[in-house]
């Protein structure tokens, strides 16, 4: 009798990598590797049977590590006369000894991998052969009834994720033929048919829904701030062209127009810099470069030059507080632009959230956790803008509160985002946290950034 917790549990696990939306190339190779661990056996192989043949396996060695096999041998297995029984009979074939003299054909393409007893099974879809399952041992082997059952347990669910790959094939292929007469019209029937595919089918549809539904968010939200944000400065360059153009101006007069169109041209330019910057983080394959530095001498020049900013800004008075935690030649293993550039963009949302004559503090401090060094940066402020339920939002591209443009606070909502990839990419971690003040209209903004002493080599 075969256990049937581990049974259904394997069968989990299959339905598990056949839901999850994914190439379906590797979800067989995966599909391999569950085999493998659950029927406990050293070599697992499935072969898809088309057009093209195609071949995914797991082997694992003596050492038990994966291995690899040439794929010219994989594709001449199929060809021997004992697989070939095996796609033609429904029934499972078993070899206990692959020395045996009537299978010298056949070792020799196991010969190299150590497979020493062999069990296959074919897969069928809506009565269509489209695969092959072979389990190998190392060792001679009798296969049990057991392990037969296993097997033919678990054939229909790989059957099924042939055919998502044969699928996924046509797909490709029809999509590059104009002329192409496939149609979805013809899958709601097989859905019907097969209640696993069907859950797949809908568990992709809603993901699909809800990135639909997202872009759709950000493409709003995009439109609505560029527009809110160029609106002003454009007014104010053709303004200012138009009075050069039809006036005649003082030196004064002429000073203080030039010094808006310039403030005018600043703003646009900004708004470009961080609509490039975005691009460039999306679109390319990032790295790091990674260097010793000196963290706290980092962090004074950073803190000082915004100190000397704020100090400028009369309107809104700021004050801000270091509290530096580690020693004074504490080093940090790390990307130096990429941490500056997020140490920046954290001060000035700072700044722009904060209410009047209030205070930022940023405070350092060092953890251990597992033997590794952790650096713990907080920055907090008192604001009247992140007292809401969705600061969690605040790191999605082109995300504003409509109080923050309400109160003509520039931005165009992506520098939180870039900071979120920034953070990623040097392997550390961010979280925003809002938290009540004794007064009710205003609330402390708490950001924690937790940063690896030195970044691993992957």
């Amino acid at each position: 009798m075969s256990n049937s917790s581990t049974d259904n549990n394997t069968e989990k696990s299959l339905i598990k990598a056949i839901v999850a939306p994914s190439d379906y190339g590797r979800t067989l190779d995966k599909i391999t590797q569950i085999l493998s661990k659950e029927l406990l056996v050293d070599f697992c192989a499935i072969i898809i049977i088309s057009n093209h043949s195609k071949y995914f396996y797991t082997l694992i060695n003596s050492k038990g590590k994966y291995a690899t096999i040439h794929e010219s041998k994989l594709s001449k297995i199929i060809q021997t006369p004992w697989v070939q029984e095996i796609k033609n009979n429904s029934k499972l074939k078993s070899i206990s000894d692959l020395s045996n003299k009537k299978y010298q054909k056949l070792s020799l393409f196991f010969e190299d991998i150590k497979v020493q007893s062999l069990l296959g099974a074919r897969t069928d879809f809506k009565g269509e052969t489209n695969g092959i399952i072979l389990l190998g041992k190392s060792n001679s082997y009798q296969w049990s009834s057991q392990d037969k059952t296993k097997l033919k347990e678990v054939v229909n669910i790989v059957g099924m994720a042939c055919h998502l790959s044969q699928v996924d094939e046509i797909f490709d292929e029809k999509s590059v033929t104009k002329e192409s007469s496939f149609s979805l019209s013809d899958i709601p029937q097989l859905l019907e048919e097969n209640p696993i595919l069907k859950l797949w089918w809908t568990s992709t549809r809603k993901q699909l829904e809800k990135q639909l539904e997202w872009n759709r968010k950000v493409i709003y939200n995009m439109i609505t701030i560029m527009s809110d944000q160029t609106r002003n400065p454009l007014a104010i360059l053709k303004m200012g062209i138009t009075v050069l153009l039809t006036r005649e101006l003082s030196p004064e007069e002429l000073a203080t127009r030039i010094a808006m169109l310039e403030d005018a041209w600043h703003k646009l330019n900004n708004i470009n810099e961080k609509i490039l910057q975005l691009k460039y983080l999306k679109s390319q394959d990032l790295c790091y470069n990674l260097v010793p530095l000196n963290l706290t001498k980092l962090l004074i020049d950073i803190t000082d030059s915004y100190r000397e900013k704020w100090q400028e800004n009369c309107k809104n008075n700021l004050t801000l507080k270091t509290n530096f935690n580690i020693e004074s030649e504490e080093s940090l293993s790390t990307d130096v632009q990429h941490l500056t550039n997020i140490l920046e963009e954290l001060l000035t949302n700072a700044s722009k959230f904060s209410i009047p004559n209030s205070t930022v503090t940023l405070e350092v401090n060092k953890e251990n956790d597992n033997n590794d060094s952790l650096i713990i940066i907080t920055l907090c402020n008192i604001s009247e803008y992140g007292c809401r339920n969705n600061i969690s939002e605040f790191f999605e591209p082109f995300y504003r509160e409509q109080i923050v443009i309400d109160s003509g606070i520039p931005g165009i909502g992506v520098g939180l985002n870039i900071v979120k990839d920034l953070v990623k990419l040097i392997q550390g971690k961010i979280s925003l946290e809002s938290l009540p003040t004794e007064n009710p209209k205003h609330c402390k903004i708490v950001c924690r950034l937790v940063l690896p002493q030195s970044l691993s080599s992957s």
